[in-house]
């Protein structure tokens, strides 16, 4: 996809770093060669060394839907001052928009992004972030994955 071109509402232009606008990408060739989600399959870690530090993964669990945290980027934990591998947001103190973000992601089967959002989950909660959100499919449909970029202000 061309630069300009937007992809459910995110225009790379948009997107604050080029770590963000690389995974941009990706996911966009992706998606538009297959006619359907990406999956964390196709996702090949070696050939973003940059980008890996400010990755979340995030595990969709459907019924009761919950989200646990997959994988935490040296970056996120850095800025975060913990790791969170293996907590599920429902018990993180502070994570209503995270969830609230999660949740629209999974319904609408999109991209966003959004910037200056406060770090309400951490205890540098004093601290912005600009966040790109992916939702990954293993069988094209159903959201199972989440992949966020993040970047810290």
């Amino acid at each position: 996809m061309g630069l300009g071109v937007k992809l459910d509402g995110v225009l790379p232009l948009d997107l604050l770093s080029e770590r963000q606008r690389a995974v941009f990408a990706w996911y966009s060739e992706i998606a538009a060669r297959k006619g359907q989600l990406p999956a964390r399959v196709d996702f090949d870690p070696i050939d973003f060394p940059a980008v890996l530090s400010h990755l979340v993964l995030v595990d969709v669990e459907p019924s009761p839907r919950r989200f646990r945290v997959r994988l935490v980027g040296t970056a996120v934990v850095d800025a975060n001052g913990r790791d969170g591998t293996g907590d599920y947001y429902d018990e993180i103190a502070g994570t209503a928009v995270a969830v609230d973000r999660a949740n629209r992601a999974v319904a609408d089967r999109k991209p966003s992004f959004e910037a200056g959002v406060p770090m309400t989950w951490s205890p540098k909660n004093f601290k912005l972030y600009s966040i790109l959100s992916l939702p990954l499919s293993s069988e094209g449909e159903y959201v199972d994955m989440l992949m966020y970029c993040l970047e810290f202000e």
